[in-house]
């Protein structure tokens, strides 16, 4: 990272503790995801340490704050031990003060994301933030750095169209489901999960004129996308019936498993994964997970590496000058106490 403690002085009283798709395999995140919902909502009250935990398919971070952030670690180690059999400790990455700060930009900006630039990573932090402001007290450290960590991800993304060539995870979707199904304005596509990722795969769908295709949700009527069909989970039951299916959504129980034996596609883009891992073995199923769709989108990736460059750099900058902003602010505070 760039070790700039030394010249602004640890006033960032935060850290963040995770992992993410580029430092372990799909089962562990579903280890660490299940391991750090003890920390999620209400739960959270009961941690010494003021948290904010960001989970997404592709990562698991907790951020946190105390004067001593080495204690803070600690405890979260403990906390996740109470969870997690095997070792895990070396899969983990730690960052803190201004190097958390960093971190935190560089992930909403996207440029941390399987999906290069990917927005809905910000809608994510977003998200996790506000949970944590209604249920915690959080130090005005963290208020800062995740109020100004979303603004700088605004500011990566005007400054750079990093994303404008880059590959999509519904492009992935699609040729994949294509490479196993063929022609596929013919079949018939399920939806599972309103959440953004699927939101995402309607527009895709609707402007490829696939339609009308049923989007499956625990509350149909909140559903208004055009060419859709929203219908709830007892829906499921008739997975079989349809040619491709992507699930991104989240449930405690696999929500397709069984046998079938027509032909089919279908994504588990959740994390914990909600399709039965068995229906892979069978020879008419093409069944892919986050992890491999990740893969595809890496082979296709050409964005130039100097645009990368460029918004790491401007990134950079940006969080060494609101530091010592931060850093200024503080000390006027303190020199109005004297």
């Amino acid at each position: 990272m760039f070790y700039l403690m030394l010249r602004t002085g640890c006033v960032l009283q935060i850290g963040v503790l995770g992992i993410n798709h580029k430092t372990a395999g799909l089962d562990f995140r579903e280890s660490m995801a299940r391991a750090a919902s003890a920390l999620a909502g209400e739960k959270a009250v009961f941690f010494p340490h003021p948290t904010v935990l960001l989970s997404t398919c592709n990562r698991t971070e907790i951020y946190f704050s105390s004067e001593d952030l080495a204690e803070a670690h600690s405890d979260l180690l403990a906390a996740l031990r109470r969870h997690l059999i095997e070792p895990f400790e070396h899969r983990l990455y730690s960052y803190f003060g201004i190097d958390c700060f960093f971190h935190l930009g560089h992930v909403v900006a996207g440029l941390d994301s399987a999906i290069l630039a990917e927005s809905e990573i910000q809608r994510q932090v977003k998200v996790a933030y506000a949970r944590s402001c209604e249920l915690v007290h959080l130090p005005s450290c963290m208020h800062y750095v995740f109020q100004k960590s979303l603004k700088l991800g605004k500011l990566i993304r005007s400054h750079f169209q990093i994303e404008q060539h880059a590959p999509t995870i519904f492009q992935a979707i699609w040729h994949l489901a294509k490479k196993k199904l063929g022609d596929l304005t013919q079949c018939r596509f399920l939806l599972v999960g309103h959440s953004e990722i699927n939101r995402g795969m309607a527009f895709f769908l609707s402007r490829r004129r696939i339609h009308p295709f049923v989007l499956v949700t625990r509350t149909p009527a909140s559903v208004c996308l055009e060419g859709c069909h929203a219908k709830d989970r007892s829906e499921l039951d008739r997975w079989p019936e349809y040619d491709c299916i992507v699930c991104a959504t989240s449930s405690d129980r696999y929500l397709l498993s069984g046998t079938t034996g027509r032909h089919h596609a279908i994504f588990d883009l959740s994390v914990p994964r909600t399709v039965d891992p068995l229906l892979a073995e069978t020879a008419s199923i093409a069944l892919y997970n986050i992890e491999q769709v990740n893969q595809w989108i890496d082979q296709k990736r050409y964005v130039q590496s100097d645009q990368l460059g460029r918004s790491d750099e401007l990134l950079k900058q940006q969080v060494l000058h609101l530091s010592q902003a931060y850093r200024k602010k503080l000390q006027c505070k303190a020199a109005l106490h004297c």
